[in-house]
């Protein structure tokens, strides 16, 4: 349930009922100790009952997940003026307390833990917001760089080294998150969509294309076919005879070992530039933020029934960014698991009882032994589609 202790509107408001993140915003004279990760609310119309008040927030956005034991405990509580630590450090505009331990570094979770829920969050402030993160990667700011100058026009505060009183006008404590790497419009500020992140994204890098090549319209223009080669799981075994069928069918191709990336911005600017992206299922695909609108993205899913997991975090993201989206279901014939299993194993015969044995098991399997070997002309038609989209 939604916590707002009633009738005073001064106390913090506090949601535990998403599945997904929990979170507390409050308004007023709110005081920040980062070293101890402690948020004071100062009021002094307080019951003696509501002083006692105390709300614990992991600010991370897999609540369901184990990773969250690992997330530090950011405590929201209320104090009367004359017991408060006096301002050392004085902001006029919001904060939002957020960490970065969990599963960053992981492409796709960086975007679906923290940079879409944080754009959720705080876009609608205009820049005018600072970040307090708790377990802070320096690093990982450095790789975001562009996101964050585009997010906010200050500094990024390491939480847990503030020794002194920070004092903001507003806080959020945890960021809001709705659905796997995308946006509900219903539940965000502004009714912001997965388009107004992209949108944001092409802003924040650069990026010059918001809109895919219209076949009609550019006849003499060869789509651009940006392949992701994997190269050490669920890999494509065949390129030699990928590319030759796709240059046939009148793509241009880029593969990225053609291209040696820098930087997010120096991937953002390759994807951006193409028309259709393929690639089997994982983070690669989250490249798809960069694509131009009507652009194609083709998930290969691998063999493992692991089709509703794989459409959640890839297929529904792509619609909801206004993308074309095919997913390509590969055969038995297509799996190197062949080469590994006998064919009446249930590997094969019945993946559902891999799935009983957890997810180690699971993806030791179906994630990091399998590679693909594409059927070209299977998969040729797949291809035929995505230039009827474009």
């Amino acid at each position: 349930m939604i916590i707002k202790p009633q009738p005073n509107p001064l106390l913090p408001v506090c949601d535990f009922t998403s599945h997904r993140a929990d979170k507390c915003e409050m308004e007023g004279d709110i005081r920040i100790h980062g070293s101890t990760s402690q948020v004071f609310v100062i009021t002094d119309q307080v019951t003696s009952q509501e002083e006692k008040l105390t709300w614990q927030v992991r600010p991370y956005t897999r609540k369901p997940d184990k990773t969250m034991l690992l997330i530090r405990e950011v405590s929201v509580k209320i104090t009367r003026k004359r017991r408060a630590l006096a301002c050392q450090v004085n902001h006029s505009v919001p904060a939002v307390i957020f960490s970065t331990r969990g599963y960053c570094g992981n492409y796709w979770h960086d975007f679906n833990d923290i940079l879409v829920p944080l754009f959720i969050t705080a876009h609608q402030f205009n820049g005018e917001v600072e970040f307090l993160v708790t377990q802070m990667k320096n690093w990982w700011f450095g790789k975001y760089i562009n996101y964050f100058r585009g997010m906010s026009k200050y500094d990024v505060i390491d939480l847990d080294k503030v020794d002194n009183v920070h004092c903001f006008p507003r806080t959020i404590v945890g960021l809001h998150s709705h659905k796997d790497f995308s946006i509900d419009p219903a539940k965000a500020p502004n009714g912001y969509s997965m388009q107004d992140f992209t949108k944001f994204m092409r802003g924040a890098y650069s990026l010059e294309r918001d809109l895919a090549i219209k076949m009609r319209e550019n006849p003499w223009r060869k789509p651009r076919l940006y392949i992701i080669p994997r190269k050490n799981k669920r890999m494509l075994t065949n390129m030699n005879e990928i590319i030759p069928m796709a240059v046939e069918l009148g793509f241009e191709v880029v593969i990225e070992g053609s291209i040696q990336y820098t930087s997010v911005k120096d991937a953002a600017q390759v994807i951006n530039s193409c028309d259709v992206m393929m690639g089997v299922h994982g983070a690669g695909l989250t490249n798809m933020v960069f694509l131009p609108p009507g652009a194609v993205v083709i998930q290969i899913i691998p063999l493992g029934k692991l089709d509703g997991l794989f459409h959640n975090e890839f297929g529904i993201p792509a619609v909801d960014m206004k993308l074309k989206y095919i997913a390509y279901n590969i055969t038995e014939e297509e799996s190197t698991l062949v080469n590994l299993y006998r064919r009446d194993d249930p590997v094969f015969t019945n993946p559902k009882s891999i799935h009983e044995q957890g997810w180690e098991t699971l993806a030791r399997i179906y994630m990091k032994e399998q590679n693909v070997k594409l059927d070209v002309e299977r998969f040729r038609p797949i291809l035929q589609t995505a230039i009827k989209h474009l």
